[in-house]
């Protein structure tokens, strides 16, 4: 199976990065993606923000542990030039730290449709917005990430931002329960952005019932056909279970829920490991019986 698993820090917020990296190896996770609430963060005991990276890196590199993205808080959806200038200098700094710790995406929003503006409106600023900071971050060799939420949920609006910015460090993180969240299914998101996805979210709701949030499989994402989809267009890069802790502290621990995602999602990837195995079977008997038969000697 060729998608590496990780899980996002925001499952841990009590944790310090050593404890936490330390964690995945002993669960089996390859990689984790680092929140970074930045400079003035202080509930979050993993912030990269927080530790020079030198000491992140020796963590990771002793423990065989991926730091596979730092995710920001930053949007810039903004108008308003005040938030857009802090907006665009402290993704600056996010974009340094990631090529620091060798972090390969900084994940970003836009997530906000301002009074009397429509959504393609917010678009385009999106995109002008972010064409200047694209070329730094591939200076830095780092991807810049925008993730979907429910206010752009659907495929269509990244595709056609995309389609404004054709720039190989600019993609979209995928997150399914979003795009759930809108009535949008993965059989349309992921076939139409395609190689654009750099990342994915994977976590499930019941959509319209309180938090939402439930063990993988138990929801409306339908995470399993998500595996499929993303196979299904050669999607070689990570998986990142995310469980919202940080800001949802009734939720179940992180010691009881990520076990059980990752067990479930290698449950999944084995199951359609064995399907395509027959299939492949299948279709090899079928070839043979209708194979020409060798002429008979005369």
């Amino acid at each position: 199976m060729a998608f590496k698993l990780a899980f996002s820090t925001v499952a841990y917020p009590q944790l310090t990065v050593e404890e936490v990296v330390r964690q995945a190896k002993e669960w089996g996770y390859q990689g984790i993606e680092l929140r970074t609430r930045g400079l003035g963060g202080s509930d979050l005991a993993s912030d990269p923000a927080l530790t020079e990276p030198a000491k992140i890196i020796s963590i990771f590199e002793k423990m065989e542990i991926e730091p596979v993205c730092v995710s920001t808080e930053v949007s810039l959806h903004h108008r308003d030039s005040t938030r857009l200038h802090q907006a665009t200098v402290q993704l600056k700094r996010d974009l340094e730290l990631a090529a620091a710790l060798g972090a390969k995406a900084v994940r970003i929003f836009a997530d906000e449709v301002d009074l009397g503006e429509d959504r393609r409106q917010v678009m385009q600023r999106v995109a002008r917005n972010v064409r200047p900071l694209v070329d730094r971050a591939a200076e830095l060799g780092v991807q810049v990430l925008f993730e979907n939420t429910p206010t752009f949920g659907q495929a269509k609006w990244w595709w056609w931002l995309l389609n404004l910015i054709e720039h190989p460090m600019l993609g979209v993180c995928w997150n399914a329960a979003n795009a759930a969240a809108v009535g949008e299914l993965s059989s349309i998101s992921v076939p139409n952005l395609n190689s654009r996805i750099k990342l994915v979210k994977v976590q499930d709701v019941q959509v319209g019932t309180g938090t939402g949030y439930v063990p993988l499989g138990e929801g409306d994402v339908g995470i399993q056909d998500l595996i499929k989809r993303l196979m299904g267009i050669g999607y070689d890069g990570y998986l990142t279970v995310e469980w919202d802790r940080l800001w949802l502290p009734s939720l179940a621990t992180a010691e009881v829920y990520l076990p059980d995602a990752l067990s479930r999602l290698h449950g999944w990837f084995q199951e359609i490991a064995e399907i395509e195995e027959k299939g492949r079977k299948v279709a090899e008997k079928a070839a043979a019986r209708n194979a020409p038969k060798p002429a008979a000697k005369s």
